[in-house]
């Protein structure tokens, strides 16, 4: 718990909105504390939830800690501020996943929030583009096609965050990093919102999609974050999108 609740410490880390969606993919927003600065509210999330896990009598609680740690994790990794085989090393010590995923039913909070996101699309025609790549890059994952998958998410991030700049009156010409830029300088995202994007979209595209390069950890990494930060940045900035829209699903 000291590893993953570390890199928030004197305030640094991931803002307050990206650790409140981790705790939401895992459906443990009640263990999270609403006062005090991002490392005592992480860390005393983790405490409360590994209080009840355990239980025989409750086993969901087991899964919300193991899906709370590698949403973490995931999110740690993909801002560079946690030493990656310490921590693996550290949570496989205590018998716990991190971001590889390898049971089946760890990926369950992944599938439930990629849900949540399919419906935040809804039938909008401003992320039509958007909806296509993920949808596309979903498919490749069912069929085991990682590299093909890579691309797509990727491409349903640049198409979402496009559509959301210009939602807010980012000029046409203006597409991916100059589009997401935009955004931050004209305070739609905050500055540690950006660069967590920006550390994810350098990620994302570091390898591309050649065949052989990718597996299935690092792509099913990739979909994790990518679901995710769409998600967020969709319910941060379409707030007026139409009542119709609005999930009936919890994240």
């Amino acid at each position: 718990m000291s590893l993953l609740s570390k890199p928030f410490d004197h305030g640094e880390g991931p803002s307050h909105s990206s650790i409140e969606l981790v705790f939401a993919e895992a459906d443990a927003s009640d263990f999270l504390p609403e006062e005090g600065n991002k490392m005592a509210r992480v860390l005393g999330g983790l405490k409360k939830l590994a209080a009840k896990a355990g239980d025989p009598l409750a086993p969901d609680y087991d899964r919300k800690l193991e899906a709370l740690v590698s949403g973490l994790a995931v999110m740690l990794m993909a801002k560079g501020v946690v030493d990656v085989d310490e921590l693996d090393a550290a949570l496989t010590k205590d018998g716990l996943s991190t971001y590889q995923g390898k049971p089946v039913e760890k990926a369950e909070p992944v599938d439930k929030l990629a849900l949540f996101l399919t419906e935040l699309f809804g039938d909008s025609a401003r992320f039509r583009i958007a909806r296509n790549h993920y949808e596309q890059a979903t498919r490749a994952c069912e069929r085991h096609d990682w590299e093909a998958a890579n691309g797509q998410f990727r491409s349903a991030c640049d198409a979402s965050f496009d559509a959301l700049a210009h939602l807010k009156g980012c000029p046409a010409n203006k597409k991916g990093g100059s589009a997401r830029k935009w955004l931050q300088e004209n305070g739609y995202l905050e500055d540690d919102e950006a660069e967590l994007v920006k550390s994810f979209m350098a990620f994302a595209g570091r390898d591309g999609s050649h065949a052989g390069i990718s597996e299935e950890s690092d792509a099913q990494l990739r979909r994790h974050m990518a679901t995710a930060l769409i998600s967020f940045t969709i319910l941060k900035l379409d707030e007026a999108g139409p009542e119709h829209r609005r999930p009936r699903i919890t994240p």
